[in-house]
């Protein structure tokens, strides 16, 4: 052991850093009743340290604090993150607390609405992929209630893949949602809801090096949501689904169109207890459409701002959003930034 114990430790790398990371929400959707008219706003600040060893393995900790502007609390919510990650060039695996941007970015607010980012950023569970950015393949588990008297079981299992040669690709994302019954069980409680959803995609993506980037591409959106304790009730709602993207110097559109069956049929009684995605989708047609600018893009400060429009029902709904990061620390795979854009002169 006195042997081995130098050459160990000398093979550690120790890491560490510490992330700002602001958002403004403004929705405007007084003319909708799937969505409430609100103003969000947060700050958080995570310190996050950990160590690598053998150049595959690390362990990670650390903390996530949200202050919310205007609050009497110094400190609104505390999250730990702690986690464990196995990475090779063509294998990927975190179990643990972990942020989801990092694992889930390739889904949509049809999964996951935009206030699930501000204020509950780390999934629970295990993450593990195969592959790389042009094709792979991944498999999910995030824990989101842990059974007591007060607070019911509740879960997603996700699966999610791209397939690409040349500009051509093929993607798909997937998760059920399952919430069940308290423990000890709640009496007059049959326990069981699940709401899982399927996209499947064809398309085309391209990109050069003079900083363009496009996206075209159309596919399906399935679903099956069941209440054992309604009369075993279900629903199957099928729909088409839309992508169109492009972005020009850090200038850029994303639009997601939804025409189809209306979804989250339960939603009137169990809301966010059953459904994490936009409740726009409760419509038969639903369009979101983001247009953005990055007023900075290094890799180690960010700052973008949003003006959505939402089309639902023949209502034209408007949205602004601005989120600004900060990052100081040695951590090797700090994502790379765009670029410089003339306008980011005037931080100068």
């Amino acid at each position: 052991m006195l042997v081995f114990i130098p050459g160990m430790l000398s093979a550690q790398e120790y890491q560490w850093k510490a992330n700002f990371d602001y958002f403004f929400d403004n929705n405007e959707y007084k003319k909708t009743p799937f969505a409430e008219s609100q103003t969000m706003q947060g700050i958080w600040i995570s310190p996050l340290g950990g160590v690598t060893w053998d150049t595959l393995h690390s362990l990670y900790g650390g903390a996530n604090l949200l202050v919310l502007p205007g609050s009497k609390d110094a400190v609104d919510k505390v999250d730990v993150t702690l986690f464990y990650q196995y990475k090779t060039p063509k294998v990927f695996f975190r179990a643990g607390s972990f942020p989801r941007k990092d694992v889930l970015y390739n889904y949509n607010n049809f999964f996951f609405t935009d206030s699930i980012a501000n204020f509950d950023p780390l999934m629970q569970g295990v993450f593990w992929q195969i592959g790389n950015n042009d094709a792979f393949f991944n498999m999910w588990m995030d824990w989101t209630g842990y059974a007591d008297p007060t607070t019911r079981e509740s879960f997603f299992v996700g699966l999610s893949g791209k397939a690409s040669k040349g500009i051509l690709f093929s993607d798909f994302q997937s998760y059920m949602y399952h919430n069940s019954n308290t423990r000890p069980a709640t009496i007059g409680d049959m326990g069981v809801r699940e709401n899982i959803q399927l996209q499947a995609s064809l398309g085309l993506e391209y990109e050069n090096i003079k900083g363009f980037e496009g996206l075209l591409s159309a596919g399906t959106l399935l679903g099956y949501e069941r209440d054992r304790m309604n009369g075993d009730a279900f629903y199957k709602p099928v729909g088409f689904t839309a992508r169109a993207n492009a972005e020009y110097w850090g200038i850029g559109t994303q639009n997601t169109l939804y025409v189809g069956d209306p979804r989250m049929r339960l939603f009137d009684f169990y809301r966010s207890d059953l459904y994490w995605g936009t409740p726009f989708l409760r419509s038969n047609s639903y369009l979101k459409s983001e247009w953005y600018i990055r007023l900075l893009d290094s890799d180690r400060a960010k700052a973008q701002f949003n003006f959505n429009l939402h089309f639902s029902e023949g209502n034209v709904l408007l949205q602004q959003m601005l989120t600004v990061s900060a990052t100081i620390g040695n951590f090797s795979d700090q994502r790379i930034g765009k670029g410089r854009f003339p306008w980011m002169r005037i931080f100068q």
